[in-house]
Formats: C-alpha cells, sequence, structure tokens
C-alpha cells in the first residue's frame, strides 16, 4: 500500500484513540488530541496518569480502549512506544500512527511483515484536513523538496 492510501485510511477511521496526553497542556499529543477533535475526529485519550483528559473519560492503556476503536495514535518517547504497538497489535488494532520521535529501529524491526495499516515518522497535523499554517507551510516544503508522500 502506498504511504498516501495508508495515511487517508488512518484518517478514515471512526474513532482514533490518542496515546500521549499529558497534565502537561503544552505537550504534542495534547495538541493532537484537541486538534483532530476540533475537526469532527472522534478521538480517545489514553493516560495511565489520568482518569479524565480535556473533559472526556480517560483511557488507562490501549487494552482498556473500547473494542469498536481501531486506530492508534502515538506519540510517546521510543522506549515506551514498542510496548504500546505490541498491546495495540495483541487487541486486534489495525490501524497506527507513530508520530515523529516515537519509533527507533526496535520498533521498526517489530512493525516489519506485521499485517496492518501503520504510518511511521509523519507528522499528523500536516495531513488531517483542513492543516493549519503552520503544518500547511511544513507540507508545502515537504512537497517542494519530494518528501510528501505519494
Amino acid at each position: 500500500m502506498k504511504a498516501s492510501e495508508s495515511i487517508n485510511l488512518f484518517l478514515q477511521q471512526p474513532y482514533i484513540a490518542v496515546v500521549g496526553v499529558s497534565r502537561n497542556k503544552n505537550k504534542f499529543g495534547n495538541t493532537v488530541y484537541r486538534t483532530l477533535k476540533k475537526k469532527g475526529i472522534k478521538v480517545l485519550p489514553v493516560n495511565p496518569h489520568l482518569t479524565d483528559f480535556d473533559g472526556d473519560k480517560c483511557f488507562s492503556d490501549v487494552e482498556t480502549l473500547p473494542s469498536h476503536v481501531n486506530a492508534v495514535f502515538v506519540n510517546t518517547p521510543p522506549e515506551k512506544t514498542l510496548q504500546i504497538v505490541e498491546k495495540a497489535i495483541n487487541k486486534g488494532i489495525q490501524h497506527l500512527w507513530l508520530q515523529q520521535g516515537s519509533t527507533n529501529d526496535e520498533v521498526h524491526q517489530f512493525l516489519k511483515g506485521k499485517d496492518i495499516n501503520y504510518t511511521t515518522d509523519r507528522c499528523i497535523m500536516m495531513f488531517a484536513e483542513p492543516v493549519g499554517s503552520f503544518h500547511g507551510f511544513h507540507r508545502f516544503l515537504s512537497k517542494l523538496t519530494g518528501n510528501y508522500p505519494q
């Protein structure tokens, strides 16, 4: 599957769990959660230390997500990502987005050959329409340099 098809398929999921929301309001996971929510995407926050986030019930980990959730966005340090990915796949999650900076070689090796839809090392904010000014400019530069997925 082409990268652009994988990205579009992920963003078409009716529910997206966001792993990496935080008490720290300046964290990127919080920005992603709130931005996707404003765009009309049904998002579910995931953080083991919170019971609610932004007025929504917060789930402690991917294992506790409702069965109808089939997409997980991960914005965690690389050393935590592999365990999250393993749990998501064991739960039957079919769509993963691992935000830039959330992966390492171990995660990439684990994902090779898995029969799931996943995107790694890309910023979701460049693809979730409508794209805002900063990320729109970043997308423009990505297209200009040939780094935008086809």
